[in-house]
């Protein structure tokens, strides 16, 4: 089964929102800093669980491991135990902690992004025929309803001309997404002829 790719990229948004949220508690020396790196290292790890992303799964519990040796005085680099200013050691940590995961929704984020605009580009094509074809108005008010666009991408996948496209782009991304990057697509190109 294909990864709905939308769906993906707006819990990963979602998660690195939440880490813009304790990094700004980091720096405004909020005391519930080390509650708040928990709470996000634990719904980030939940997420990727979820998600069934096994990697960034197994990294975020490395970050959250880092966290909490740094709590329980024990630096992480070193595994030696912190003679002294535990506080700045946690904060230390949960700088560092907070960096690479952002570093890492970030990566996460920009890869699909990147398969969202390889399937649009791939789309834009097939839009154009249909317009050719006279599968859609040349100018179009108002958005296609899911239907219209279930039988608009059924159309596609029929028609001899663009069978073979419309079957590519089928087996790398989910219909879901499909539907959802046609609705663009079609409100785009119909909304410039009009």
């Amino acid at each position: 089964m294909k990864v709905f790719v939308h769906d993906r990229l707006h819990k990963l948004e979602a998660m690195l929102l939440r880490s813009n949220q304790v990094l700004a508690k980091y720096n405004n020396l909020d005391l519930d800093l080390a509650v708040a790196v928990n709470a996000f290292l634990d719904l980030a790890i939940d997420e990727h669980r979820t998600m069934q992303l096994s990697a960034v799964e197994n990294t975020m519990l490395a970050l959250k491991a880092q966290f909490v040796s740094a709590e329980q005085g024990t630096h992480p680099d070193t595994l030696l135990r912190s003679t002294g200013h535990r506080r700045e050691l946690v904060r230390a940590i949960a700088l560092r902690v907070l960096q690479h995961s952002a570093e890492q929704l970030r990566n996460s984020t920009a890869e699909l992004q990147q398969q969202l605009l390889i399937a649009t580009r791939q789309l834009q094509p097939l839009v154009l025929l249909a317009l050719r074809e006279g599968l859609l108005p040349l100018r179009g008010r108002k958005r296609l309803s899911q239907r219209a666009l279930q039988r608009l991408w059924t159309a596609l996948l029929d028609a001899p001309s663009s069978a073979l496209a419309a079957r590519q782009l089928a087996m790398q991304i989910s219909l879901h997404d499909i539907l959802l990057l046609l609705g663009d697509e079609v409100q785009s190109a119909t909304h410039q002829a009009a």
